[in-house]
Formats: C-alpha cells, structure tokens, sequence
C-alpha cells in the first residue's frame, strides 16, 4: 500500500469466528501548474485515490488503491494516450481526453511460518537512490511529467508474484516472477514533456521519407515473463543486497532501416539482465548508502552512418554513493554521486561514454513537523544542465496540507534537463485524507 494513501479515519469491524476488520480511506488531491515563461497553465488536476484495505479472519489480507484523476487542461497527454505499451491488464480507463480510472494495486498477502507470498498488482522497489535509478527497474515508470513526479506516484504497479523465504539464520531471499507485459510509459511528440534531446530520439534527414512504422509488444504472460531475485543480509551494521534481473527493458529500441525510397522505422522490445548490489550504514548523524548495477544489454542511438539500423547495444554499468546527514534538529541534508559508463567499443553513440550527475536534497521541519521546507537540486556534471525543485508545505490539519513547488530547468537545449527549460513551472496543491 502506498505512503501517501495511509491517512485512515473509518474503520468498520466485520464479525467473524476471528476478527477481521475493513478500512476505508484515501487521499483527495488538486495541483494547478502554470507554466512561468508564459503564464499558459499546464495543469489543472484533480485526483482521487480511494484505498481498500480487508484483513480477513483467515490469515489472507487484501489492499485494493485506485486512482481516479481529471484534468481541465490536457497539456501533459493531450487527447486520448493509446497506452500501447501497456498490457491489456493493467490498461486505464478513459473518459474522453481528460479524465481516467485506474486500477493502481490490488493484491493478497500472507504469511505462512517464515515465508511471505503477496500476489497481484503491485510495486516492487528494489535499490536505495532518490532522483535517479540504478536497480530500481522491477516496475516501469510514468513520464506523464518528467520525473517530477513522486516514483511512488510515477511508478507502473505490475501483475506480479512475490515471495520471500528465510535462508539459514541470516539471509532473507525473494523471488519475483513478473507476467504483466507494460513498460515505459512516454508522453506523445505534443505533450508537454515529449523527449527531444537528440539521445532520445531517432535523427531523420528533413527529405527522408517514412516508408512503414512498426511497433512490437511481447504479449505472451508466461514466456515474456520477468523474473528476479533479491538476497538481503545484515553484517556488522552494514544493510547488504544482491540482486539479480532477467527482464525485457522498458525503453523500446527504435530502429531506423533506411531504404532508396526512404527509411523503415521498427520499435521492438530487448531482453536484458540486471545484476546488483547495495549496502548501507549508518555512523552517527551520517548514513553511507551505496548501489551498484550493470545492465548486459543497453541499445543507444548512434550517429549517422556508425551502425546500420541506427542503434548500438552494449553494456551500461552505474553506482551511486550517497550521504545523509541529520547532525541538526528537523533537518535532513542528503547528497549523491551518480556515475554510469556504457561500453560502445568503437561505435558512435550520442550518448556520453560516462555520464556523471550528482544530487543535493536539504530539508526542515519547523513548528513541530506543521511546516516543511525544502529542496531538490539534480544536476548533469558533463553537460551543465539540472532541474531545481524548492517546496514549501503547510499541515493545515492532521489530514490536509497545503503545498507550494517550483521546478526550474537549466542548460544546454538538447541535454537531458535542459530539453525542458521553456516548461518551467509553478505549482500550487491541496491534499486531503479521508
């Protein structure tokens, strides 16, 4: 169940030959965001998320979290998404071209002894990085706004099994198998974030010619499932991970075939694996997180003429380090190094060979923990580009808050934060739970 839908004020006793209990509750949220280079609004939303949560008498526990969302502007997905990267399972429901249903998760847990199963739709986070990911790859992410989205939020729950089974007296195991065939979601060439830095997109020639477009899904439950693993321990104070990944990407690979007559272009899906780790500790008022992962299958795009669909695949590895420091009273002060490097051998790629970013989030408390302040700095060391976040937020009332955001892009035009520099932002929300 997710954080943000954990505000309960109803709880209702169902009688059973042992006592079960029903919950309520939910969250109402409105956010309106307007665009400061013009003043255009880009948003004006209002979203519902009811949760269900029914502990039953016989040891199996069900939660249900829906989401139920309208906006009047329809700048971020305008008209109708075609959701074709999504399985047919996990697919919303639209009414006209501004308002959805989804289903966000629905699952049933239970222990048995020492093991814990939990089947249905869900989140799955793996890793221990804020702002950007490393091993967090289990679900697909939402680019509906960039990433400034909450992951909780951004993040696609998946049609997933879950099991986790002690091994000796140290080592906590899980095992995933993953049959829900949705991947990335990605804004269409009008929406408010499409991508246009050059690394994310094919380079066509303003005379070439789009001969055909296909577009290819794994869809078979069974055989295009993902499957994982994640062995957890603790040494000496340290909090370790070992994870391992056998998956499809969630970035398509964009082929570019090109003819006399003009160019074929062909969208498919990859299988990859991910291996990981991470391990953390704490040393008085500092935390020292670490991750680790490299991926043995990654497609970039390359420059014209360097590889003969436009695409070169090799492996990509990525860590971060991070550290938290709460050294003063209601203050978190927490920065991270990331560095990723992607083997290209000889080829052309638009992509940095090693693309470093680094991150800094400061935050305070004042008045008892009823007024927050903070902020969200992520910046590209290499191209010089980054996004700004400054948030103000009020807790009116235990269960309603009041926010006030900022995200300011900086840099280069075709960089990966700087591509969005024109959609600078102010955001103000109201957020109330039932």
């Amino acid at each position: 169940m997710s954080a943000r839908a954990g505000v309960w004020v109803m709880a209702l006793s169902v009688v059973a030959p042992v006592q079960a209990s029903l919950r309520v509750g939910g969250i109402v949220d409105v956010a309106h965001a307007i665009e400061t280079e013009d003043g255009r609004a880009q948003k004006s939303e209002l979203t519902v998320l009811p949760v269900l949560e029914w502990r039953s008498p016989w040891g199996i526990d069900w939660t249900a979290v829906g989401r139920l969302r309208a906006d009047a502007v329809d700048r971020l997905e305008p008209q109708r998404p075609d959701q074709r990267t999504v399985g047919a399972w996990s697919r919303r429901m639209l009414a006209g071209d501004d308002a959805e249903v989804e289903l966000r998760e629905f699952y049933a847990e239970a222990y048995w002894g020492d093991h814990y199963l939990r089947l249905g739709k869900q989140q799955i986070v793996w890793g221990q990085s804020d702002g950007l990911k490393v091993l967090d790859r289990v679900n697909p992410q939402s680019f509906r706004e960039f990433i400034l989205d909450d992951f909780e939020d951004s993040r696609i729950p998946l049609w997933s099994v879950k099991w986790e089974v002690p091994v000796g007296d140290r080592w906590l195991a899980q095992w995933l198998l993953i049959i829900d065939q949705t991947y990335h979601e990605l804004p269409g060439e009008s929406g408010a974030y499409a991508f246009d830095a050059s690394e994310f997109r094919p380079m066509l020639a303003p005379d070439e010619a789009v001969l055909s477009q296909q577009f290819d899904k794994p869809d078979r439950p069974l055989r295009d499932a993902d499957v994982g693993t994640q062995w957890s321990a603790r040494f000496r104070g340290w909090d370790v991970t070992f994870n391992y990944l056998f998956h499809y990407a969630d970035q398509p690979v964009v082929r570019v075939l090109r003819t006399e007559g003009g160019v074929h272009i062909q969208t498919a899906y990859e299988r990859t694996q991910t291996v990981g780790a991470t391990a953390s500790n704490a040393f008085g008022d500092f935390t020292l997180r670490t991750e680790l992962g490299y991926t043995t299958d990654r497609y970039v795009f390359s420059h014209p003429g360097s590889s003969d669909d436009g695409v070169v695949r090799g492996g990509e590895l990525a860590y971060v380090v991070g550290v938290d420091w709460m050294g003063l009273r209601d203050t978190l002060v927490s920065a991270q190094f990331f560095q990723s490097g992607f083997d290209r051998g000889r080829s052309a790629v638009r992509r940095r060979s090693i693309e470093t970013d680094a991150t800094l989030l400061l935050e305070r408390t004042f008045m008892n923990d009823v007024i927050k302040v903070g902020g969200l700095l992520l910046h590209d060391i290499d191209r010089g580009d980054g996004l700004i976040s400054p948030a103000v937020s009020f807790d009116y009332r235990a269960n309603l808050i009041v926010r006030f955001e900022a995200d300011v892009f900086y840099g280069n035009e075709d960089g990966r934060y700087g591509q969005f520099d024109h959609r600078d932002r102010l955001v103000v929300g109201v957020e109330y739970g039932f």
